[in-house]
């Protein structure tokens, strides 16, 4: 019982780990918004899709963000973005 535990417990360990590898960090000046699009593009050129908790009417170009992506199929698409610090 106790090593189905242990090989239970690692198994976890192994999925949290992968789950949390696809999310990925971006920061810098936004540069546009398209409200229209649902989409940010920062100062770097990265174009990140936004989801529909984020309203893109609140961000201004010139604001610096941070902005956590999952990238699928060639396309960004943000699960946060946040004022940089």
């Amino acid at each position: 019982m106790r090593q189905l535990m242990i090989a239970a417990s690692a198994a976890a360990l192994i999925a949290a780990s992968s789950i949390a590898a696809l999310a990925a960090e971006a920061s810098g000046a936004i540069a546009s918004v398209d409200p229209a699009a649902g989409t940010v593009t920062l100062d770097s050129g990265q174009t990140f899709a936004l989801p529909a908790s984020v309203d893109a009417a609140s961000l201004q170009v010139g604001q610096q963000v941070n902005i956590t992506y999952e990238e699928a199929d060639g396309k960004m698409t943000a699960t946060e973005v946040a004022p940089a610090q």
